[in-house]
């Protein structure tokens, strides 16, 4: 299922960010910790005409210019030192000149979101939604175990240690601000039901506030 966050807008700190520039794009943020769906979600949206980028990526490139192994420690160690030489938001400009560089789509998704400086700064994007998925640690703890990546978590401490490493980074606040909230607790075909369904909702919102303003100018 899907629901709403509402967020009062004078403690909303999405409020006093940088000025959005021509809304040209959709540009849908996706939180939620790890194996709680966003791989799911990126599939999804893939398949809906959004094109994906994965802020996760910028790490392994990271950690391959470095010839370091794509572990869970050492994607987890290049994430945290990123961070700290560039600021919180290092990744996320990492991610933005991709975007930039590449992408000439109207409708993107980024997978990836870690803490709200990092939703902000993707703001200048475009029309900007932050998406949180959720799902309870034994069902993220099977998923990522049975996906098999260089990077699964090798027992439940090893598990719980990377979720405590992506709480440092700010996540806990980006979840819990996020505009639109998917609660992963069915089946695959249900969880793609309901982001499909959102998606769809954000698309038509979103050409509707375009077709509003274009026909105010």
């Amino acid at each position: 299922m899907t629901m709403t966050t509402t967020v009062d807008p004078k403690l909303d700190i999405r409020s006093s960010s940088a000025p959005v520039t021509k809304q040209t794009r959709l540009v849908v943020c996706v939180t939620g910790m790890p194996g709680a769906g966003k791989s799911t979600a990126s599939e999804i949206s893939a398949s809906m005409g959004f094109e994906v980028f994965r802020m996760g990526d910028d790490v392994r490139m990271e950690a391959e210019r470095r010839k370091l192994a794509p572990t869970d420690e050492n994607l987890g160690m290049v994430m945290l030192q990123l961070r700290q030489s560039g600021g919180p938001v290092a990744i996320a400009r990492l991610c933005e000149q991709r975007i930039e560089k590449n992408s000439k789509a109207s409708f993107v998704l980024i997978d990836g979101i870690r803490n709200m400086n990092e939703f902000l700064e993707f703001k200048k994007l475009g029309s900007a939604v932050l998406v949180s998925i959720h799902a309870s640690p034994e069902r993220r703890f099977k998923f990522l175990k049975s996906r098999g990546r260089s990077d699964s978590p090798a027992s439940f401490e090893s598990f719980e240690a990377r979720d405590r490493r992506e709480l440092s980074v700010g996540i806990g606040e980006a979840i819990a601000l996020a505009d639109e909230v998917v609660i992963n607790s069915g089946s695959v075909d249900e969880l793609m039901s309901s982001v499909s369904e959102l998606l769809v909702r954000l698309k038509n919102e979103w050409e509707n506030c375009k077709n509003i303003g274009s026909t105010e100018s």
